[in-house]
């Protein structure tokens, strides 16, 4: 906690960086919402997840605009434009493929897709806590309240929807729960370095 605050809290005097991380922010709800459009396209997509869907959009588009915001010129999710992008999506990749390869093959068909949804937007909404009160406390300009009520409503409905589907729900989100630190202390960790070479004045 302490050394995330203070990367945070850096971020802010650095617009520089502070847009390419934001931009990162935005290539992971992107990858949230396209693996939404992957998983859940078929006839039985409901009103609830097509939500979602144009929700985890909307925060995508949200954090591109802060990024180009800041940095003053158009951003891709390319490497120069992103802090540690790679990173980012490996975080993802290796976190759905661990809640799907650890639930049984008889599960329904939309429980990974709910369970990748819970840990993730456990983790969004402890950052985006976080990042909204050191974005406050130096008055950035940058409103992360409507993200936040969005991620948390998601929360509930994640929770709700899984309780009725799996009766072993409480001992795998603490499994997941576990895989998702692991996998993030690993992404944070490429952010710092990816920081530290920028600051060093090398690519990144």
């Amino acid at each position: 906690m302490p050394a995330l605050r203070a990367r945070l809290t850096a971020f802010c005097g650095a617009p520089r960086l502070h847009a390419r991380f934001l931009n990162t922010l935005s290539l992971m709800e992107h990858i949230g919402s396209r693996k939404i459009m992957a998983t859940q396209s078929g006839v039985e997509l409901d009103n609830d997840t097509l939500k979602h869907l144009a929700e985890e959009s909307r925060h995508a588009f949200f954090f591109k605009r802060a990024a180009e915001k800041l940095a003053r010129r158009k951003l891709d999710y390319g490497a120069d434009a992103t802090i540690a992008g790679a990173s980012a999506r490996a975080y993802m990749g290796r976190l759905d493929a661990g809640i799907e390869a650890a639930l049984p093959p008889t599960r329904p068909a939309a429980l990974p897709y709910l369970y990748m949804s819970l840990i993730v937007e456990l983790r969004a909404i402890w950052l985006y806590r976080l990042y909204r009160d050191i974005l406050d406390s130096y008055a950035i300009g940058i409103a992360l309240k409507s993200v936040l009520a969005e991620e948390e409503l998601h929360l509930s409905a994640m929770l709700g929807r899984i309780g009725e589907m799996d009766a072993d729900s409480e001992i795998r989100i603490a499994g997941f729960a576990r895989l998702e630190d692991r996998q993030f202390r690993i992404a944070w960790r490429a952010i710092e370095d990816a920081c530290e070479i920028v600051a060093q004045g090398a690519p990144a």
